[in-house]
């Protein structure tokens, strides 16, 4: 009986141990959430820092609920793995770059992980947004202010030369980036959205340094060239720079290891959105044959050739130079002219990037045709701008062209008299004459008409038909330099396939987040494109919005707004999604905008 119970104590002593040391083995995985600042202001970002922990390496990513309020960027993350008696402890750290769109305050709620069917979630978190940031402002700081230790290491500045320009008037943006301090990658831009403006890229100038509040620093700049192409209030967009900068906590580290690991702090800063306000062109003292070209320019006008005969072609080239949006200058107006026919033959311009001003010369081909012998006259060509600095109309004039038109054998007049060069007279001898017939003869058809021979409709239609083509392609590729917003509605699917098509090149487990990231980038882009506007802030809700306001059903705007949901689930979940997922997916994004495409969006 003793030794039963001896038995029996041994065996549960065991048990214990076993049991302590599976519980031990089988800590539960935990999971923390923070944000290093719990108010911003709407031009400003926070940091939301997810903490998951556990006992083994492979721990999943965190589920971060859908923030339609937010810009979110992932910033990377970074694992602790420690072993203490012989026990590993795992911790990896997820950073989310957290930029507003809107005032208000936000709930950050549901930030769980999955791990081996149990779902653990961090505590609730709360971000007040302000119409104003709290923090020093990104705008240049007053060079006669006093020095300050707490002076911005980096900011980005945006302005423009005018803020009240005229319509097709040019407008110079330059974004100028400041930093202060190192940094190790080079600075990414993102332009700001210019809805509403035809956009030319000025160039960058070579960096330099610039003192302001008695410290140094190192100027990034880049400048271009704006030409509104409507009235109104317009709105130049915020301008976004991405790099990676030297960590302020550097000195704070322990060991020399650490420093040499620093890979620095990744750092996104905004510049100010800019109003425009555009005035129309005056009506007052506008002449008739105005076309909508403002700038300075002049006109000239040179034949090929100043001797040519009756029903010859003379090609006339017009060069219209000087400083404006040349793309946009429309061809001068030709009269109706007794003594030629006149046929438009092609265009071509030059554009040239001088003193950040844009300019260049257009050339106008037309073809006057002669129609009778003399001495004849192309007039003077007029072409009238707007001088916005003057704020007038001025008009400029060709020099008129003589031509000498000389007549061919045979040439008849408008009157009905044959045309007949000295030395030739016209006789009863004349083989080539055909007497008129006293006898009518036989009046009945001979062979077929020659209108109908297939071989006559294909030989002389299908110069018709390639005429035809190029008069149509020739419209609308000028439509499509003159129109931005259609340009981008006509090349809408054809960028959202190319983006789905390297969508598909991601379609694996190993780069969910890419895939589900760029499919969203297809949907929203897409329909940004069809509607001229910047695919940065279309929220899922307004989305909806836009969807609803232009006829779609509702099953439409529904599925949209889920897809694009579930897109950014997947982009912060990759490890709740399968290889099935991916694949119905990007079915479901390419039917989405296969659907789309049949309602009139534009």
């Amino acid at each position: 009986m003793v030794v039963s119970t001896a038995r029996l104590l041994i065996f549960a002593v065991l048990a214990l141990v076993v049991c302590t040391g599976l519980a031990e083995a089988q800590k539960p995985t935990s999971i923390e959430a923070s944000l290093n600042r719990d108010t911003i202001g709407l031009d400003e970002q926070a940091i939301l820092q997810v903490i998951v922990s556990g006992n083994e390496a492979d721990l999943p990513a965190p589920q971060l609920p859908t923030l339609p309020k937010f810009q979110v960027y992932n910033q990377g993350r970074s694992s602790n793995i420690r072993v203490v008696n012989n026990e590993m402890h795992v911790s990896i750290t997820y950073r989310y770059l957290l930029m507003p769109t809107a005032p208000g305050t936000y709930p950050i709620n549901n930030i769980s992980v999955v791990h081996r069917n149990k779902r653990y979630a961090a505590d609730n978190l709360e971000l007040t947004v302000l119409d104003q940031g709290q923090a020093p402002s990104q705008q240049l700081p007053d060079p006669s202010a006093s020095t300050s230790s707490s002076a911005q290491d980096y900011f980005l500045v945006a302005t423009v030369d005018k803020t009240n320009p005229y319509v097709n008037e040019q407008v110079t943006l330059t974004l100028k980036f400041h930093i202060a301090v190192q940094y190790y990658t080079t600075p990414e831009l993102t332009q700001p959205p210019t809805t509403g403006f035809w956009t030319e890229m000025l160039g960058n100038r070579a960096p330099y340094y610039q003192k302001i509040n008695g410290r140094n620093y190192q100027v990034l700049e880049v400048k271009y060239a704006l030409f509104p192409t409507q009235t109104g209030e317009l709105t130049i967009g915020r301008a976004l720079i991405r790099t990676t900068v030297a960590s302020k906590h550097r000195s704070q580290r322990r060991s020399i290891f650490d420093n040499l690991m620093n890979r620095g702090d990744e750092i996104t800063v905004r510049s100010k959105p800019i109003v425009i306000n555009v005035r129309p062109i005056p009506s007052e003292g506008r002449p008739a044959n105005f076309t909508g070209t403002i700038g300075r320019f002049d006109i000239a006008a040179h034949a090929d050739k100043r001797e040519v005969e009756v029903n010859q072609p003379v090609t006339v080239t017009i060069e219209i130079t000087g400083v404006g949006n040349v793309k946009s200058v429309a061809e001068p107006t030709i009269g109706d002219l007794p003594d030629f026919r006149v046929y438009r033959s092609s265009s071509s311009e030059s554009v040239n990037k001088l003193d950040d001003r844009i300019g260049g010369t257009k050339m106008f081909e037309e073809v006057f045709i002669p129609r009778r012998p003399g001495e004849l006259t192309i007039p003077s060509l007029e072409f009238t701008y707007f001088n916005p600095r003057t704020e007038r109309f001025e008009t400029k004039e060709t020099r008129p062209i003589t031509i000498r038109a000389t007549g061919a054998e045979g040439y008849a007049g408008g009157n009905g008299t044959p045309y007949s060069p000295p030395g030739v007279s016209i006789g009863s001898e004349a083989s080539d004459i055909r007497y008129i017939k006293q006898d009518m003869g036989d009046l009945r058809r001979s062979g077929n008409i020659i209108l109908t021979s297939p071989l006559y409709v294909i030989v002389n239609g299908v110069p018709v038909l390639v005429m035809v083509g190029l008069i149509v392609a020739r419209v609308r590729r000028e439509r499509l330099s003159r129109d931005v917003g259609y340009a981008r509605s006509r090349a809408a699917l054809k960028v959202a396939r190319k983006r789905l098509a390297t969508a598909g090149g991601m379609a694996t487990v190993d780069r969910t987040a890419d895939f589900y990231a760029e499919l969203h980038r297809a949907v929203t882009s897409y329909l940004a494109d069809k509607l001229n506007m910047s695919p940065h802030g279309l929220t899922g809700e307004r989305i909806a919005s836009l969807l609803t306001e232009r006829g779609a059903d509702g099953d439409l705007v529904n599925e949209t707004t889920e897809f694009l949901e579930q897109c950014d689930f997947a982009r912060f979940a990759p490890a709740t999604i399968g290889k099935d997922d991916i694949d119905q997916a990007l079915d479901r994004a390419e039917k989405l905008i296969v659907r789309m495409e049949g309602i009139r969006l534009g």
